[in-house]
């Protein structure tokens, strides 16, 4: 999570140990929330909740949420376009993350786990899928200091 928000943000960011260790593993939980998408919709807004970093919280968690789903074989069928407004429906209360997420996420077809994912590389083709998202999300950060 260090390494995505140096990605999104561009610069190390000052951060609090215990959020970030708590906020990277939020999405593990106990009762029925237990599958892939309850968990990338936990973590999604556990990790903004937490408010680890000193910037860039909400393009990180987001970028960690897509990426794990990928990574996990689904799409979240969100475009760069629309990724603020969708973000911006959970962290309003308008739909709950797991209905989003839940809407969103598709499985991704042929999808066979390899051996050794390139973690990195998912990332950066993440990150530059949502570039504007990114910039957009990182400006607001900016502006709320």
């Amino acid at each position: 999570m260090l390494w995505i928000n140096l990605q999104t943000t561009k610069k190390v960011q000052h951060f609090q140990y215990a959020k970030l260790e708590e906020a990277t593993f939020y999405q593990y939980g106990y009762g029925a929330g237990t599958g892939l998408i309850s968990q990338a919709a936990r973590f999604l807004t556990g990790f903004i909740r937490m408010h680890p970093f000193e910037a860039g919280n909400e393009a990180t968690a987001l970028i960690g949420c897509v990426t794990f789903l990928r990574l996990n074989g689904y799409c979240l069928g969100i475009s760069d376009e629309g990724a603020v407004q969708w973000l911006d429906g959970i962290l309003t209360h308008q739909v709950t993350a797991i209905d989003a997420v839940t809407k969103a996420a598709t499985p991704i077809e042929g999808f066979h786990a390899p051996q050794q994912p390139d973690i990195k590389g998912n990332i950066l083709d993440v990150v530059g899928s949502f570039e504007k998202t990114v910039g957009e999300l990182s400006n607001r950060s900016a502006m709320a200091k």
